[in-house]
């Protein structure tokens, strides 16, 4: 029993050192700039390509501003873009399932100072759907090759995450 247990230890091992980075999947959105005076949401069409693949490593977070579990990783994440974000290293948010107005109060609240995308009511599923996502926060690690290095992190594994790929 001891042998099959090894074994299969060894195997699923061997499986996630195999694993290979998958490249990430672009979107197009309508996404929010600002509401202007009159409570109107100015947009315009953004992708993921204006911030994936220009030679950066890219932590991508989808999140909603009523998602508990999203508020909580926003110190972690604002810890990783004080500390690396610069020539080698940069943090795009993205608001999905959320109504525009609550995520720029939410932004404005958490101290978001880094690259946001705030998808439309229209538009707040597109990025989801594409990535597959059930759950938020879904945070990712791109590299810059726009391969994803990391998926699904979380707490300290994000700033461990970022500093290994800086190799650091």
């Amino acid at each position: 029993m001891k042998k099959m247990l090894i074994l299969a230890s060894l195997l699923v091992l061997s499986l996630s050192l195999s694993a290979k980075p998958w490249t990430y999947r672009n979107f197009s959105v309508d996404a929010v700039q600002y509401i202007d005076e009159n409570g109107k949401n100015v947009t315009k069409v953004t992708r993921l390509s204006d911030y994936v693949g220009k030679g950066k490593y890219i932590l991508v977070d989808f999140w909603a501003s009523w998602c508990g579990p999203c508020r909580g990783e926003v110190p972690n994440i604002k810890n990783v873009y004080e500390k690396y974000a610069g020539d080698a290293f940069d943090v795009v948010s993205v608001a999905v399932w959320d109504k525009p107005v609550d995520a720029f109060e939410a932004i404005e609240e958490e101290g978001m100072q880094w690259n946001q995308i705030v998808c439309t009511e229209e538009t707040n599923q597109v990025p989801t759907n594409i990535y597959g996502v059930e759950g938020i926060p879904f945070i990712i690690l791109i590299d810059p090759d726009g391969k994803v290095i990391g998926e699904d992190l979380r707490g300290a594994g994000i700033e461990r995450a970022v500093k290994k790929a800086l190799g650091q």
